[in-house]
């Protein structure tokens, strides 16, 4: 009878411990949970080799920095969506999306309106032509030889590094038109059917294009310069926290070679190899 009642009363006792256990480990969870700060992150569904869909997140060099930054960063998760880049700079404006990603460059208005982390990367800008047709190697060229050039998009900070040359330049202003949401698909048709004479692009959104039927009808200049881009986050104070780890995190991915790795793996060049391309790296363009 004693060693029923003793098997009995373990019994009840390693329930208890579990019981115990179990809330513990439960009041853990959602201690490690309350910690972790959600970050909705948008962009361009159509800015290969930049940004596109890939199995419900973000593809590209963006998909790759953000999946590490996810890694590094415990203390954020980052829930990814992408859509139309006008739509993306909606959801920002608004705060439905706290973070945009994508390769943004510079521009005074941009920078005034949003949070921007310091630079993630290095484009190489080129000047596209047609075949046989008129060249450019500048944006001087330009507007020396009267070439017309793409419309490009009002969102986009192509449209805004124009405007700011025009500004430096006004004895070689450059005709800038602008255009809604346009993919570099259909602009370079522009420039393949004779329709424009030239268009502006980073090397990266040229290359994919370049062996298309329409890429053989086209010719690229060297370099023109490098830009660099930026993180835009929508102005909060859970964002110029975030903010700060991003730009903590951007270093150390620079100084361990990572941001190196994946332009090589994603934008067709090595760009932190070209000439100036450290000091430009660490130009802060607001100052």
């Amino acid at each position: 009878m004693k060693s029923r009642t003793r098997i009995i009363l373990y019994t009840i006792i390693a329930v208890v411990v579990v019981i115990f256990i179990a809330i513990g480990f439960g009041h853990n969870d959602a201690k490690s949970n309350s910690k972790v700060t959600l970050v909705s992150v948008a962009a361009p569904n159509n800015n290969r080799p930049y940004t596109y869909p890939a199995n419900g997140k973000i593809g590209g060099y963006y998909g790759a920095l953000l999946a590490r930054i996810d890694k590094d960063l415990k203390q954020y998760k980052f829930q990814q969506v992408t859509t139309a880049q006008n739509s993306v700079f909606i959801g920002l404006q608004s705060g439905k999306y706290d973070l945009a990603v994508s390769n943004w460059w510079y521009s005074k208005d941009r920078f005034a309106t949003y949070l921007h982390s310091t630079s993630n990367g290095l484009d190489d800008l080129r000047l596209i032509t047609k075949k046989g047709g008129k060249s450019a190697n500048s944006l001087k060229d330009i507007a020396t030889k009267k070439l017309s050039l793409a419309p490009i998009s009002t969102d986009d900070a192509r449209y805004a590094f124009i405007q700011e040359y025009n500004k430096k330049n006004p004895k070689y202003k450059i005709d800038l038109k602008g255009i809604g949401d346009q993919s570099a698909g259909d602009a370079l048709r522009q420039v393949s059917n004779g329709q424009y004479d030239v268009a502006i692009y980073p090397y990266a959104t040229y290359k994919p294009i370049a062996n298309t039927s329409e890429g053989h009808k086209l010719q690229v200049s060297k370099s023109i310069g490098l830009e660099n881009s930026y993180f835009l986050l929508n102005k909060n104070t859970k964002n110029q926290k975030l903010t700060t780890a991003l730009n903590h995190e951007l270093k150390k991915l620079k100084d361990n070679g990572y941001l190196e790795k994946i332009t090589k793996q994603y934008l067709y060049e090595n760009t932190f190899k070209f000439p100036g391309a450290d000091t430009t790296f660490k130009t802060n363009p607001a100052k």
